[in-house]
């Protein structure tokens, strides 16, 4: 992505805990042993859960909306790299910037990146480009995407989870984001959705979760990079199905890359233009 930072605010730190991960593990329904056989270890998106209500408050600076209604927002699109998994004990320094904005017919919008270092050692463990959508407040017949003809390579695997009822608030615990359309039934009901809806984040946990699993043996310092559009809301209670494939596009990483397909009950696409890049 094109680098231009308008607008950089100031670091921001966690202390990272065993419990934490835990409670995070809990909230993307991880039962992988690989993160608790040798210490506790977090799996890879959890950098960027952490920094998404940094880069969520941009937001609500008054200098970058201008006029934009915050309470629309979803999240559009995530770009995640991981160098390192983060550990219990690490005190994480994360840097939020705002990168740009950019007005659509159906809304706004707001572009973000938020870099993730160990505070100790000053070594990067990741970063993230964080893409959010503003929903306008006009009404009206949303237009149709055309359909995309994806090719795929050969199918790898196909895995099925089912989301709790309960999964947007453990998500929301375990995260932090504790945005009130993943929590707070009256809101997202006023926002236009039938109930809460499921943290995008948890989602792409667990698109990740089905590579790591089904690819990797569980070994999930080989995942590098995580990229997703997310296309359709996810609700309490669905059945969603993860199809991996060996991806016939280029690793800009020189890794190797794994398309995946995450469908709800009904067929349709949670996820677009999802893949991972992993060491294999």
């Amino acid at each position: 992505m094109e680098e231009k930072v308008i607008k950089e605010y100031q670091p921001e730190f966690v202390e990272v805990s065993a419990e934490a991960i835990k409670k995070y593990m809990e909230g993307i329904s991880e039962d992988n042993p690989f993160f608790t056989k040798n210490g506790v270890v977090a799996p890879p998106l959890y950098a960027t859960a952490l920094s998404i209500p940094f880069t969520g408050k941009i937001l609500f600076d008054d200098e970058i909306n201008q006029g934009v209604n915050p309470s629309r927002v979803v999240h559009g699109e995530q770009d995640s790299r991981i160098f390192r998994l983060i550990k219990a004990g690490d005190r994480i320094k994360i840097i939020p910037k705002f990168l740009g904005r950019q007005e659509k017919e159906t809304g706004t919008l707001f572009i973000a990146k938020a870099e993730q270092f160990d505070d100790k050692s000053g070594q990067k463990i990741g970063e993230g480009y964080h893409i959010y959508f503003v929903r306008g407040e006009k009404k009206g017949d949303k237009k149709k995407e055309p359909e995309e003809n994806k090719e795929y390579g050969q199918k790898i695997y196909e895995w099925k989870i089912k989301v709790a009822k309960d999964q947007p608030i453990k998500y929301a615990e375990g995260s932090g984001d504790r945005f009130p359309i993943h929590t707070d039934e009256n809101f997202a009901r006023a926002m236009g959705f039938p109930t809460i809806i499921l943290h995008g984040m948890c989602t792409m946990a667990f698109a990740v979760k089905s590579v790591v699993d089904n690819v990797l043996g569980g070994d999930a310092s080989k995942v590098k990079r995580v990229r997703v559009r997310f296309s359709r809301p996810v609700l309490p209670e669905q059945t969603l199905t993860f199809i991996g494939y060996d991806s016939k596009e280029k690793s800009e990483l020189g890794k190797r890359r794994i398309d995946v397909v995450a469908l709800n009950d009904n067929g349709e696409e949670v996820l677009k233009n999802a893949f991972l890049e992993i060491d294999s």
